[in-house]
């Protein structure tokens, strides 16, 4: 049994969405791209204790606050149900056909893989007559006459798919309450403990003098209070004020219940949340691993970026643990070493059209070039920030990934108003390794929804046209190589400053000859020999780093500017004409060059 898809429409910051699963997923995307909305719509229609809260839905829950024109509509399918299910729901039972991702219209045949499934649907609105919101679930099978559901979810029926929503992993401030929804209330109905305290409590609580008698100075001030009461009213409706928690109800009860745990003080016990997050996480994990173990797997859990506050080992011994359960486990996460516990197939990236707030969920595909031991080995350092960003800059080295970045931080200093920190602005720098990788790789995340921009050395023709197509922006640097960018646009006096505080320093590579003599010539063949050599120490990017901005290269401020300028103008337009857009990226010609400098110089 798994949730298989997921429909949405104007619920919170998503107008329309329709996102598939296929078991165990991580959702992966930029803070702001729908990923938590999406759960807690889930949560609105497989939530077993979701209807007891008051009000279901509120302004804030409807798409723009348009609450008054539409609905809130929110789809589950669950699949591949075990006999039982079938047999619980065998009124409610649709058939998926997977492979072409299509309900079907007739029973199937028995040659056929179609899965047995359910269909939930919520259904959330503004009541004008009673000026209040409603929200109900139903059975989207079957239907009656007028195409409308018959059948309502009760939450009896949704707790046979076990739905769970950990929000706060982090930090355990609801698992051990008994509020609804709890994971400590989720564990007691899967073990059908009927928890029958709370008459007798309240009793109790009724007969608990907070201050009285016992206390002779609070005590003579009620008493006085208690004769100036019987001067005005009768002495029959004016009883001794006293104090008590009798106010409590057993919704108050399941608020402020806690459960508490030693502390290694010896005879000292504090509450649940105060522990710290390894014990929190540790047993938060123990409860799942009982949930998942009395429903024999029938469970679907949904935990928000279990890496809070919980180093990298923990971190993936947490992703391992909730893998190892049984069920769905839908995970959320910025952290590279969660996404290492993934396989491709089971990532999928989430991205939403802000304009019209449509999201759309894409499941991670490898090209034919990129190997999957490839993949996995560098999610840590060249996939994970790339997959997680809004933009991605794709660049054909690690050289010039390194002088973008350092160049657009000292710029976005110098002159805000012209420049922008790269990281500021959502774009993600992704080393291609090569030239002739730049138009696979800028396609791969065109393809995952990213707003893609590609900069890159002189080309051929046909590769040129190959990396605009794959691109939603394409910079060509007018150079054979980016040394020679360097070489040809950074002022002489720039480089021979650089170049004598490297030896001042005590840092010259001893591999590389220093000057021969003062003249500039000296200079630059010195310094055209110890960019090439020395790549992996990114000399180039701690060059341009320390630049003023009148010596900046013009072809890489000309680029930062064009970067800047997509984030604020192109990525709303490319993101409303889709990521299967056929049309070409603009190309982007380099800055006017500098006297004396070109191509190869």
């Amino acid at each position: 049994m798994h949730l298989a898809q997921i429909t949405v429409e104007n619920f919170r910051g998503i107008s329309k969405a329709e996102v598939s699963l296929a078991g165990d997923t991580v959702l992966l995307g930029d803070n702001n791209s729908g990923k938590s909305t999406l759960l807690e719509a889930v949560e609105l229609a497989l939530g077993a204790d979701r209807m007891f809260r008051r009000p279901v839905i509120d302004e804030h829950d409807f798409h723009s606050g348009a609450y008054l024109a539409k609905e809130i509509l929110v789809e589950v399918m669950i699949v591949d149900l075990d006999e039982e299910l079938q047999s619980r729901f065998r009124n409610n039972l649709e058939f998926w056909d997977a492979a072409n991702r299509t309900l079907l219209s007739t029973l199937p045949g028995l040659d056929s893989d179609a899965l047995p499934c359910v269909r939930i649907r919520f259904v959330g609105r503004y009541d004008v007559d009673e000026d209040d919101f409603e929200g109900r679930t139903w059975f989207c099978s079957p239907e009656d006459d007028a195409g409308s559901p018959t059948n309502e979810a009760r939450s009896a029926d949704k707790r046979e798919f076990g739905f769970l929503l950990l929000r706060a992993l982090r930090t355990g401030t609801r698992a051990m309450s008994m509020e609804r929804g709890s994971l400590l209330d989720f564990v007691l109905r899967a073990f059908e403990v009927e928890v029958q305290m709370w008459e007798n409590l309240l009793e109790k609580l009724r007969g608990v003098t907070v201050a009285g008698e016992e206390n002779p100075e609070f005590g003579q001030i009620l008493s006085s209070i208690d004769e100036a009461m019987k001067q005005i009213v009768a002495a029959e409706w004016a009883d001794a004020p006293h104090l008590r928690v009798s106010e409590l109800t057993r919704e108050d009860l399941r608020r402020v219940l806690r459960s508490f745990m030693a502390t290694g003080a010896a005879g000292y016990a504090a509450p649940f949340n105060h522990q710290g997050s390894g014990t929190i996480n540790s047993l938060v994990i123990a409860m799942l691993t009982l949930i998942a173990q009395k429903r024999n797997g029938r469970v679907i859990f949904a935990i928000e970026e279990p890496e809070i506050s919980v180093p990298p080992t923990a971190q993936k011994r947490v992703v391992d643990l909730i893998l190892a359960l049984g069920g769905q486990a839908i995970f959320t996460t910025h952290s590279p070493y969660v996404l290492e516990e993934f396989e491709p197939e089971q990532m999928t990236v989430t991205s939403r059209t802000h304009s019209t707030g449509e999201l759309s969920g894409t499941r991670v595909t490898l090209p034919a070039s990129l190997r999957v031991k490839a993949f996995r080995t560098g999610i840590r350092t060249r996939f994970c920030e790339a997959l997680l960003a809004r933009r991605v800059l794709v660049t054909e080295g690690d050289t010039e990934a390194a002088s973008y970045a350092a160049l657009a931080k000292t710029a976005a200093r110098a002159n805000p108003a012209r420049f922008a920190r790269l990281d500021t602005r959502g774009w993600a720098i992704f080393d291609a390794q090569g030239e002739t990788n730049v138009a696979g790789f800028a396609a791969f995340f065109r393809g995952l929804g990213k707003n893609v921009a590609s900069v890159f050395d002189q080309q051929p023709v046909d590769r040129l046209a190959e990396i605009e197509a794959s691109s939603d922006i394409a910079f060509e640097q007018p150079y054979a190589g980016f040394e020679d960018l360097v070489l040809a646009e950074v002022p002489i006096s720039a480089q021979r400053s650089y170049v004598d505080a490297l030896v001042a320093d005590g840092v010259w590579p001893a591999h590389v000859p220093e000057p021969a003599d003062g003249t500039d010539s000296a200079y630059a063949e010195t310094l055209k020999k110890l960019l090439p050599k020395t790549k992996g120490d990114r000399f180039a990017a701690d060059l341009v780093s320390g630049l003023a901005e009148p010596d900046f290269p013009p072809t890489m401020a000309s680029v930062l500017e064009g970067l800047k300028e997509a984030s604020e103008a192109l990525a709303p337009a490319v993101a409303e004409a889709g990521a299967e857009s056929d049309e070409p990226g603009a190309h982007v010609g380099a800055a006017k060059e500098p006297d004396g400098g070109g191509p190869g110089t």
